[in-house]
């Protein structure tokens, strides 16, 4: 009888202890504008106290690495929240500190259009398969090819987005598919910049540095129509500039910063575009996870194998999956092959006269501003590119409120229409509020508050005052 009580209380606690270290899974799919603010604040949420499922404090892994909360209790290495930030795919481990919850976080920032697409069509989408607490670095979901072993697949329970729903794809009857309407909750702006790289006039190693470089709505266009103008057209020295090449760099179709930036300059979401895929000869240098540098040997239209999204495109129409991704691209060098434009199938260049060549491309603050133009300092000067006026007004967040500058997209919280209640729901709204009060600005963004004086109603729309 004491052996049976013995047995069945030690069955009691073990049942117990599962109990108390069962973890609810929330998985959220976003966009790369949103990933800096939402990781922030989902560090923030989580405990740093003891009694969680890993003791004390939180763990992450993500796709460029795994950190400790500071006061946590597994050893690995020390907190830094930059690769949490950093991470476009990774799972959170801990307790949210507000309720208790024991929870796993699986987030998926694969682009805003994928944001509105997991959540309006319930569409299952890749997420990495660790738990978060581990000391390895899971493969990238988007390229592994083991389901169940290398990624996982999963339905998203709400997610965020740069971008509406009503001038999405995603919005009705698309592709034989019925996409529900969402809810959607602004929880910050997020200003959208075009960059070029070192070399270009204005930039810190250009032979003139006090340059002020502007783009205007008709160099957008011509730029990404076309996939390559003549640095005269952005300084206007045609004795001097003519022969020296700008080249087109973006991203892929389900990014929200693409969508937004084509909108703005009249583009539009089905117009075949052209930029550039790079291959290097002189590799880039990694420092504190930002990759910088290198030359590219040559470069050929988006090629179509190397397109992650959505939907099918054709040769040129690609684009990166991450800002990260292509703000690196933003401090390279270009070498002769590459700017002169080398053709393999004449073997000839298409521009023999060329003398020099540079990148442009689009990026919120919260990558450019440590990637391309530097300011964290892990990026050397000769590396560091420059920031280009839009229409001739500079991004700031004074021009951004007062709506002299417009190249801007709201941040919003998506949720399904059934999420009404539970520990998932009232997380998402923890987490909106964290950051529409607070970690907006974590990423460049800017907090839609009373000072903000204008508004949109679409995606590239006019901007009006309140």
């Amino acid at each position: 009888m004491k052996t049976f009580l013995r047995i069945s209380m030690a069955a009691m606690a073990l049942v117990f202890a599962s109990s108390a270290v069962s973890q609810t899974v929330i998985r959220i799919v976003a966009s790369n504008g949103d990933r800096t603010a939402t990781q922030t604040a989902i560090s923030k949420l989580l405990s740093t106290t003891a009694g969680g499922p890993l003791g004390t404090g939180w763990a992450f892994q993500g796709i460029n690495g795994y950190i400790r909360n500071a006061s946590g209790v597994i050893s690995g290495t020390s907190s830094n929240l930059n690769i949490a930030t950093g991470a476009n795919f990774g799972a959170w481990n801990g307790r949210i500190a507000a309720t208790g919850q024991n929870v796993i976080i699986k987030v998926s920032y694969a682009g805003a259009l994928a944001g509105i697409q997991a959540i309006a069509g319930n569409v299952q989408q890749r997420f990495v398969v660790v738990d978060g607490s581990g000391t390895t670095t899971p493969p990238n979901p988007l390229t592994a090819t083991q389901l169940g072993v290398t990624y996982e697949l999963g339905t998203a329970d709400f997610g965020f987005s740069t971008n509406f729903q009503s001038t999405s794809p995603f919005n009705g009857l698309f592709q034989g598919v019925t996409y529900n309407p969402i809810v959607e909750e602004t929880v910050g702006i997020s200003p959208l910049g075009f960059y070029a790289s070192p070399g270009f006039p204005g930039s810190p190693s250009s032979t003139n540095p006090t340059f002020e470089p502007n783009i205007t709505t008709q160099l957008v266009q011509q730029l990404y129509s076309g996939g390559v103008v003549s640095l005269a057209q952005f300084t206007g020295d045609w004795d001097n500039d003519k022969n020296k090449l700008v080249y087109a760099i973006g991203r892929n179709v389900d990014a929200g910063q693409r969508f937004g930036a084509y909108l703005e300059n009249g583009i539009g979401f089905n117009q075949v575009v052209n930029v550039w895929f790079p291959t290097f000869t002189t590799a880039q240098t990694t420092v504190s996870g930002i990759s910088y540098g290198g030359v590219v040997g040559s470069h050929v239209p988006w090629p179509v194998a190397q397109q992650p999204g959505s939907f099918p495109v054709s040769a040129g129409n690609g684009g990166y999956n991450s800002g990260a991704n292509l703000a690196a691209v933003l401090t390279t060098t270009l070498g002769p092959n590459a700017y002169k434009l080398f053709d393999t199938v004449f073997n000839d260049f298409v521009y023999p006269d060329a003398t020099a060549g540079y990148y442009i491309g689009y990026l919120t603050p919260g990558d450019a501003n440590p990637r391309v133009l530097g300011t964290t300092g892990v990026v050397p000067v000769a590396n560091r590119g420059v920031a280009l006026k839009y229409n001739g007004v500079a991004l700031t967040e004074a021009n951004v409120k007062n709506g002299t500058y417009t190249a801007w997209l709201y941040n919003r919280i998506l949720k399904p229409q059934s999420l009404t209640s539970g520990p998932v729901h009232d997380f998402a709204n923890a987490l909106r509020d964290q950051i529409a009060t607070v970690d907006a600005p974590a990423g460049g963004g800017i907090i839609d508050d009373a000072t903000v004086k204008v508004l949109r109603t679409s995606d590239g729309g006019p901007v009006q005052g309140k």
